[in-house]
């Protein structure tokens, strides 16, 4: 199989909701964003906003039929080539959007002007499966993306996405208990300083908790859903090695 001319890089997210007037209120509250209109480089679609956090943006909302889904963007060099690929692989493609084979969905841009993470901003990305093998090699045939096991790690059940050896994102195995309450594909994670505080906030603004606050080797993270079902997980990071 030809490989793409990627690595693609998770570059940042786009909230699609039934309830645009609802999301916005949901998120602001929640991670502090503000909103103002799309500018950029990159088209917007009908109806977008843009959020910002701490006056750097954070991500972009747009009105959308049910259900409400976060997606992760993936900036790619060539988004042609990258279709071809996908397309070669068992993926569905509508325009810029790919549905891949394994039941979950990105969407591409062109170019490397990445949202960079910080709080209340999108500071890492996870794909999780319950079919890693035929995950791994997805992402490594049409993203460029090859899995690496971390030291130390007792099986593959996690894997870092690495692009010219450096880690841009991870593949979770999705154990039986989460396969259930968490969705296949790609999962956004907001940088926040205290994510049990946000997840109990996220219940009284209309949220659902679906994974308690827990410590993971990338930091502390909780699950949840919006008002509307999108799913994201915020993530206190943890300290870098020194």
């Amino acid at each position: 199989m030809n490989a793409s001319p990627a690595p693609a890089l998770p570059g940042g997210v786009t909230l699609a909701t039934p309830d645009l007037d609802a999301a916005r209120a949901f998120y602001a509250d929640l991670l502090g964003w503000t909103y103002a209109a799309p500018a950029g480089p990159h088209p917007a679609r009908a109806g977008a906003t843009s959020a910002y956090a701490g006056g750097t943006p954070a991500a972009e909302l747009e009105p959308a039929a049910a259900p409400a889904r976060w997606w992760t963007v993936l900036a790619v060099g060539d988004v042609e080539a990258v279709r071809a690929a996908a397309g070669r692989s068992g993926a569905r493609l509508d325009g810029d959007d790919v549905h891949d084979p394994l039941g979950g969905s990105f969407r591409l841009r062109a170019g490397t002007d990445l949202v960079a993470p910080g709080p209340g901003r999108p500071s890492w990305y996870e794909y999780m499966t319950t079919a890693p093998a035929d995950a791994d090699r997805f992402h490594a045939d049409v993203l460029g993306l090859r899995a690496s096991t971390p030291p130390g790690a007792p099986d593959d059940s996690y894997a870092l996405l690495l692009a010219a050896g450096r880690p841009v994102a991870g593949r979770l195995a999705l154990p039986p208990p989460l396969a259930g309450l968490l969705p296949t594909g790609w999962m956004v994670y907001f940088a926040v300083a205290d994510p049990d505080d946000v997840a109990g906030r996220a219940q009284g603004l209309g949220g659902r908790l679906l994974v308690p606050p827990r410590d993971v080797a990338t930091g502390r993270v909780a699950a949840l859903a919006d008002p509307a079902g999108a799913v994201f997980t915020v993530i206190r990071p943890a300290p870098a090695p020194a």
